[in-house]
């Protein structure tokens, strides 16, 4: 079961699976020669191994690397799909039988299609101008492609395509989890632009900030005595003191507030009557 936090993340993936759902539709329409329909599904939290094993052997995984970011994404197509979409290419209705290889015309639109894809989803996913998308590649044998156990925690963002002549076909656009953290800062550093926040955060600081303790003293009176006095005093002599007005509350350091003498249950205390201007603000 997904965290909350978890949730939230893949939730804001949503705006991005809805651009990268038009910038597929518009290429494929262009395969197609027709209209061709493309729509964001849900994103899914999956575990790579899992995910490899529960897909149908026959289809591509076009590889996409991110140098800068030192990270890697795919792109599944299931080979039905590809079949039928080469098919309506060359004039054909997109009724195709069922097998388990791709032929040379439909590789040749794998790499054609891989290639095209790599700026639009750059455009999408990383428009940092001073970092590329790659496309490195499609494998054709799913069952072979292992990823670094690092990566073994992924993200899974579906599509659905079809049109009126090819039947309705999931597509996958695989993250890593670095990936969907790299996109969730951006969103909040553009939604941000001071920084991103955090209000449990904030409240944290705030709250531990309130428990700070700051030393506090009051300075009922004081005298000025000459150096040349101080060496001559001794026991019984008598220093004359005047006790100020308003007796002030010193701060670490800093006058914080004024206030006279009284007396609260027997003993002796100190009535703020102003606070400092530069304290207060």
């Amino acid at each position: 079961m997904r965290s909350a936090n978890e949730s939230a993340e893949l939730t804001q993936l949503e705006p991005m699976a809805q651009r990268i759902a038009q910038v597929m539709q518009q290429l494929l329409a262009s395969f197609t020669k027709g209209a061709f329909s493309i729509s964001a599904g849900t994103a899914n939290a999956a575990r790579y191994p899992e995910w490899r094993i529960a897909q149908n052997p026959f289809g591509a995984v076009l590889r996409y690397r991110l140098p800068k970011r030192g990270d890697e994404m795919l792109v599944h197509l299931p080979g039905f799909l590809v079949c039928q979409i080469v098919d309506v290419y060359y004039g054909g209705s997109g009724n195709v039988q069922a097998r388990g290889e791709f032929s040379a015309a439909e590789m040749r639109f794998i790499d054609g299609f891989g290639s095209q894809l790599a700026p639009l989803l750059k455009a999408e996913i990383d428009p940092d101008q001073g970092s590329v998308v790659e496309y490195s590649g499609a494998e054709i044998d799913l069952l072979q492609l292992n990823w670094p156990r690092s990566r073994d925690a992924i993200v899974v963002q579906s599509f659905f395509a079809e049109s009126e002549k090819v039947k309705p076909a999931p597509v996958g656009l695989i993250l890593t989890t670095d990936t969907v953290r790299l996109l969730e800062n951006r969103r909040s550093a553009d939604e941000n632009p001071e920084g991103p926040t955090d209000a449990a955060w904030s409240e944290r600081v705030r709250s531990a900030a309130m428990r700070v303790k700051f030393p506090a003293r009051t300075v009922l009176t004081h005298c000025n005595v000459p150096f040349s006095k101080m060496l001559t005093l001794a026991p019984g002599d008598i220093l004359p003191l005047l006790l100020p007005a308003q007796v002030p509350l010193i701060v670490a350091g800093r006058v914080f507030a004024r206030g006279t003498l009284g007396e609260s249950n027997g003993r002796a205390a100190l009535m703020i009557e102003n606070i400092e201007k530069e304290m207060d603000q």
